[in-house]
């Protein structure tokens, strides 16, 4: 009933809010129109320039505001349907700068300092470790592959996920509400999810504009607590505004203001048993349960299978973030350049009770993990400083420099293990504690990429940046006196250098050599020193060819080979006490080779479709040991499966002169995946699809829109994370060892039914 309230007052104020204005309009405001040249062209910014995405000789899937909104995508962890080289990484506190992975290629670590493999850029701002989490009112998206350090910086030596929102409108009124709305149980929805997005535009003058916009996102499960039968509850609300002003026809102001907050219980989504043992001993044999974990979960209602996301606890805690910023871009045209400058700041903080304060949920087990609350705080700063020609020129250039600093602060963190061998009794085994602590990393880099136009249809391409970086750890003891200290500094070029060449008007083929770079880390073990992980280096090689089809649809085809130096990762393992114990290695040869095709845009005037696959052997070096000891030298990387084809389309039919109706579809096919570094075959998961779509109807005019909506319609139990030897290793008294498996489940692994409504004024 509480959520029924929260989104019926939610809907009231939007249509209160948008209502009265829009009685006053005379007609209705047509949505913003396409940033083309033409019907048929796609217009990107991925070398921070506006182009036709066919000139760019990067491999890109682009994603129109409608794209996104047919397949829902309402969260960054939403993005990995709209493109097959891109997985999202979903479990809590482990998705650093927003956990996607290309080509195979990610950065999942609990290391407080570390930075992405894979940037996510908004406006032209890096959102660093303080990233966003939903997405609304945004205009397109673009996937670019392989590193992008020349233009783009240290976190994207494996592509940058590249955000462009709705730019406010000078010439008139707007405003636009849409909802989705699933409640579960009803229609075989497994959770329930009420999103509320609404937007207005409030031209000033003839030169300035205002547009706000915000997001309320409340879900109810997945995970349920079978000792309260109750779904946890994960709330989110954000807000942006966006200021547009043109003072003269040469300069071009843009701030920008974004705020979020999250309110997740009892963990949100973390770890459930999807398989147990029997009766056996623990603790390297030093312990024993004559009981077995299989039962005591099922006297408290749990029983563990692939697809478990009951939990029991008589616990209840909740924990909360908060995720702010600002940015300033000031653009001046001064012929033959463009100036730009953009200054950014970005906060972020995690307070209460995070996903790990109850490791286990499960009041019958024995063994019982618990970390105490959490206090963290990131503030990161950058400018960007950059000139840039017109294009078209025989030589197009892009030059600047660009300063970052983030600083993060952790409170001290307590592990307390114990032994509840009866109710009423506990008694403490172990207690871990990690160290007040502050992470600085502060960047400098200079940078510039120039194209050469050989002949009309020929041009070269050369590009360097030289970034200096000083990453920095301080702990504090107890009293708050500084403890001791450890510091990486890393000088680094990154290049790249190419050819394009027009093969016929609408086809163009391109090949590329680039060296990215990726800042280092500081691990910080539990009760152990802390130590470095050294920064990352990639050699890419691309080789592609785009083309437009039927007047708009665009294909871009590509073949790739990447060697990864120091490569950072992470392996994690559970001890004897149960505790989770993840290590930040390098890895020398890691590779990623493959090939990948994507078309996207429109078919013809009444079809969108969306579709690619990708083939990315992405694989460990020759005889690299895994986490249990054995061999997976040349085998699949954790997180990353081998083949992936997605499929994303929309047809609208007309219904007489006023109405329309349409049918979409959004799915997806993974081959097998497989979740730790090792040979454990109880944690990957089996080749599958996912399948949705939406059936609806609109208004002629697009200002109206009814729709029901499907998302994974066979519920597949698709999980974020894997974990075996969880709890802890099991011995039976034969002797057989049998693993215990945990996994993480999140909305994308259970089917969601609802309706959609859409209105604008």
């Amino acid at each position: 009933m509480n959520t029924i309230r929260k989104v019926a007052l939610l809907s009231g104020i939007a249509l209160g809010t948008l209502a009265a204005p829009a009685m006053a309009q005379d007609a209705a405001a047509a949505p913003q129109a396409p940033e083309t040249t033409s019907t048929s062209d796609i217009i990107v910014t991925a070398q921070r320039r506006a182009e036709k995405v066919t000139e760019v000789p990067i491999s890109i899937t682009v994603a129109s505001a409608a794209q996104l909104e047919r397949q829902q995508v309402n969260t960054v962890n939403d993005l990995a349907r709209i493109a097959p080289s891109l997985e999202i990484q979903q479990a809590p506190g482990q998705n650093t700068g927003g956990g996607g992975s290309i080509r195979g290629i990610g950065t999942q670590t609990f290391s407080p300092g570390a930075v992405a493999s894979v940037g996510v850029v908004v406006d032209q701002v890096s959102q660093g470790n303080a990233n966003i989490s939903d997405l609304f009112d945004v205009a397109r998206i673009e996937v670019l592959k392989g590193p992008q350090g020349t233009l783009f910086g240290l976190t994207t030596s494996a592509g940058v996920i590249n955000i462009t929102t709705n730019k406010p409108d000078f010439t008139r009124f707007s405003a636009r509400l849409r909802t989705e709305l699933s409640d579960a149980g009803t229609a075989g929805s497994k959770y329930g999810n009420q999103v509320v997005q609404g937007l207005v535009n409030v031209p000033l003058a003839s030169n300035a504009a205002l547009r706000v916009s915000g997001v309320a996102n409340l879900r109810q499960g997945v995970n349920r607590n079978a000792t309260t039968g109750e779904l946890n509850d994960t709330d989110r609300y954000g807000l942006r505004g966006r200021l547009l002003w043109e003072p003269t026809d040469r300069l071009t102001v843009n701030l920008i203001g974004d705020y979020s907050k999250s309110r997740y219980e009892n963990g949100g989504d973390f770890f459930t048993f999807v398989k147990t043992s029997g009766p056996g001993y623990f603790f390297g044999g030093a312990g024993e349960d004559a009981t077995g974990i299989t039962d005591r979960l099922e006297s408290c209602g749990v029983t563990a299978k692939a697809g478990n996301r009951n939990y029991c606890s008589d616990e209840s805690y909740v924990g909360h973030t908060e995720t702010y910023g600002g940015s300033l871009q000031v653009d001046y045209e001064a012929d033959p350049f463009t100036l730009t400058s953009i200054t950014s700041v970005r906060k972020s903080g995690e307070s209460g009770y995070g996903a790990a304060s109850n490791v286990f949920r499960a009041d019958a087990l024995e063994l019982q993990v618990h970390n105490s609350p959490v206090n963290r705080d990131l503030s990161q700063f950058t400018q960007e400083l950059r000139i840039s020609s017109a294009a078209g020129n025989p030589i197009e250039y892009t030059a600047g420099m660009f300063y970052s600093n983030q600083k993060q602060t952790r409170d001290a963190e307590v592990v307390d293990v114990t032994l509840v061998p009866f109710p009423g009794l506990t008694i403490p085994i172990v207690t871990n504690t990690t160290p007040q602590l502050t992470i600085r990393d502060e960047s400098l880099a200079v940078f510039g990429q120039l194209t050469g136009h050989v002949t009309d249809a020929w041009r070269l391409i050369g590009g360097v940046r030289y970034t200096t970086d000083r990453l920095s750890l301080d702990t504090y003891d107890t009293l708050g006196a500084r403890d001791g200290g450890t510091h990486l500094n890393a000088k680094k070029w990154s290049w790249r250098l190419g050819t394009q060449y027009d093969i016929a008007a609408n086809t163009m083929a391109y090949a590329t050599v680039s060296r990215g770079f990726k800042g280092g880390q500081i691990a910080v073990p539990t009760n152990e020193d802390p130590y470095v992980v050294l920064p990352e280096v990639p050699t890419s090689y691309e080789a592609g060819v785009k083309a437009t089809l039927f007047g708009g649809w665009v294909a871009d085809a590509s073949v790739f080979y990447m060697k990864i130096d120091n490569f950072q990762a992470q392996n994690c393992t559970v001890d004897s006490t149960g505790v989770i114990s993840c290590d930040q290695t390098n890895i020398n040869g890691v590779k990623t080779r493959g090939a990948e095709i994507n078309f996207f845009g429109n078919v013809t005037r009444n079809l969108s479709l969306n579709t690619g696959f990708i083939y990315a052997k992405a694989t460990y070096p020759k005889n690299f040991i895994g986490t249990d000891g054995t061999n997976i030298g040349g085998s699949q990387l954790a997180y990353s499966p081998r083949y992936k084809f997605t499929l994303s389309g929309q047809y609208d039919m007309p219904l007489g002169d006023n109405f329309g109706a349409f049918l979409a579809l959004d799915t997806q096919w993974k081959s097998r995946v497989r979740y730790e570094a090792n040979s454990v075959s109880d944690t990957t998961f089996k080749a599958h699809w996912m399948v949705g779509g939406r059936l609806g109807v609109k208004t002629a005019d697009d200002r109206y829109t009814v729709a029901v909506f499907v998302r994974n319609a066979f519920n597949v139990h698709e999980p974020a994370l894997m974990q075996s030897d969880f709890p802890y290793t099991s011995q039976s008294y034969s002797g057989a060892y049998e693993p215990n498996i945990g996994a993480i489940y999140g909305p994308m692994s259970y089917r969601n039914i609802g309706i959609s409504l859409d209105a604008k004024f």
